[in-house]
């Protein structure tokens, strides 16, 4: 499902330059084009807890094991398509001079980029574990392929 953002924009965007004019448009499709691969990216996928049990960690690890996994997969899934949206906020934040457009460039990149921001924290926490850990997780099969993280974590409740 397609969403078209280009009437969240309140600025009169016909008061733009063609070149700033044309930026903006290419962004807000490239946002609708990053929406549509994330909705791709998702898979039903539950991995078991007996899966996880023969890793042999903690309840702590398992959930800094399951988000750093599960983020790795979204963004390997969605580098092409975030790649080109990342490009295009930077052109759209070097050219635009309206501060209402600029807000609404930076208002869209954190929103878009906030699971790239959180796989930058889990990387940090992942990194942490003890390297015994991190290669158990690494050579886990299960964990190599996109999953439902909450669906997975539903069974631990």
């Amino acid at each position: 499902m397609s969403v078209d953002l280009t009437p969240t924009i309140e600025y009169p965007v016909e008061q733009l330059e063609p070149v700033q004019k044309t930026l903006l448009s290419e962004l807000l499709n490239s946002v609708t084009q990053l929406g549509d691969r994330k909705a791709a990216c998702e898979n039903a996928r539950v991995i078991t807890p007996k899966q996880l049990h023969s890793l042999n960690i903690t309840p702590q690890q398992r959930g800094i094991v399951l988000s750093y996994f599960y983020i790795h997969q979204k963004r390997e899934c969605e580098v092409e398509e975030y790649g080109e949206f990342a490009r295009l906020v930077a052109a759209n934040l070097a050219v635009q001079k309206q501060s209402e457009v600029l807000r609404f460039v930076n208002a869209l990149n954190t929103v878009s980029s906030s699971v790239y921001f959180d796989y930058v924290e889990t990387e940090l926490e992942f990194n942490q574990l003890p390297e015994s850990v991190r290669n158990k997780t690494y050579q886990a099969e299960f964990l190599q392929h996109p999953f439902s993280l909450m669906h997975t974590l539903e069974q631990f409740e």
